[in-house]
């Protein structure tokens, strides 16, 4: 396909954000990198998808919600978790408190309608476990319990979980830890943790083994045990601050590898940051028209071939999904059980009946009720 059809072509594509806990500071300094370097491309995503914390990223790309008051906040909440020994675990610590009382003052209160068919929530439904995505909100305070419902980690954040539109839900990430509804859409993933996704963190290259957990691909490698350490447990504010820096560096690398439509994002003299793009230093061919604070309207999976396919699979897939979800499936599991039991007690009453049916039919003179019976006794004993 010749490059001025690429160019006229006007294919679709999205925005995906994991769930990353306390790691939402790296996808904080990637949408500040985007609105640096390419803020064309956040306004080009016809979809911004978002799991657990990763959603509160995409409704801040959204709703227009400012970077520096975000960063302010998980800064905020870090610190406050790491004053008790518990860390998050600790009573004093309300995480989803917090949350909502942020969100309302942070949304605007057009919010919703800026985020009705944009913005996509992954959810997990308690009562059966299936993934459910949110996109249609008629109102600020539905939006902000679907964000507070995909952000609920079991025992972590409480032990009862929110609702939206009257169904409770949990963290997003058990079914959905990279949200993408349609597989044959080009998707830009982001993630904290090593992967094979578009824009994450670049471990040792020896390292080739990525498995699927929670629908969402994760390299096995200590630096990302680590950071799934830190995502649940945040570390101190200097390793936040460079996992922020990290993030927006990774973004800046994206941009200079696939070099969309033949812009070239930097000039020949740029150098990344000594804890970005180790295993990346690739050297560019030919000039460089220098820095393009622009990208096109739209993006092709030709120009970017590592736009990561998703192999979509519903419902609770991973044994630890399920043991954190047991005890909220215990009452529906008691109503399935009592509805079966149920079922077999009208079974026996029925085959009771056409028994009873059947012996009347073979004697004639048995009665056809228990009124009947006692009828009959009635009138023996008067004899």
């Amino acid at each position: 396909m010749a490059v001025e059809d690429l160019r006229a072509s006007s294919t679709p594509f999205s925005l995906s954000f994991s769930g990353s806990g306390f790691l939402a500071l790296y996808q904080v300094g990637v949408v500040q990198s985007l609105l640096e370097l390419a803020p064309e491309l956040l306004k080009s995503a016809c979809k911004v998808y978002g799991s657990s914390a990763g959603s509160l990223i995409a409704a801040a790309v959204v709703c227009g919600v400012g970077l520096d008051d975000l960063k302010e906040f998980f800064f905020a909440l870090a610190t406050e978790v790491r004053k008790t020994i518990l860390g998050p675990l600790s009573p004093k610590c309300s995480l989803l408190a917090n949350l909502k009382t942020v969100l309302q003052r942070m949304l605007p209160e057009d919010s919703y309608l800026l985020a009705s068919g944009r913005l996509h929530i992954s959810l997990t439904r308690v009562v059966d476990g299936q993934n459910v995505m949110a996109s249609e909100f008629s109102s600020k305070e539905e939006l902000i319990q679907a964000l507070l419902c995909s952000c609920f980690l079991p025992i972590y954040c409480g032990f009862i979980p929110p609702s939206y539109r009257g169904v409770r839900y949990v963290d997003g990430g058990f079914t959905g830890l990279q949200p993408v509804s349609s597989l044959e859409e080009p998707v830009i993933t982001v993630s904290p943790f090593t992967g094979e996704l578009d824009i994450c963190p670049r471990d040792c290259p020896a390292i080739f083994f990525c498995f699927q957990i929670f629908n969402g691909s994760i390299q096995i490698s200590i630096e990302n045990l680590c950071r799934i350490s830190y995502a649940l447990f945040p570390p101190s504010t200097m390793v936040l601050n460079d996992i922020f820096s990290q993030g927006y560096q990774d973004t800046a690398l994206f941009l200079y590898r696939n070099n969309a439509f033949g812009f070239n994002y930097f000039d020949g003299n740029f150098r990344f940051g000594s804890t970005c793009g180790k295993n990346d230093s690739g050297k560019s061919n030919g000039t460089h028209p220098g820095l393009y604070k622009r990208v096109p309207q739209c993006l092709t999976p030709y120009f970017l071939p590592g736009l990561w396919k998703k192999e979509q699979v519903n419902g609770l897939q991973d044994p630890l999904a399920k043991v954190l979800l047991q005890p909220y499936r215990l009452p529906a599991l008691f109503r399935k059980g009592v509805k079966k039991v149920w079922g077999l007690l009208e079974g026996v009453r029925s085959l009771v009946q056409r028994l009873h049916k059947l012996l009347q039919t073979l004697v004639p003179g048995l009665p056809k009720t228990a009124v009947d019976r006692s009828c009959l006794e009635d009138t023996a004993t008067k004899a």
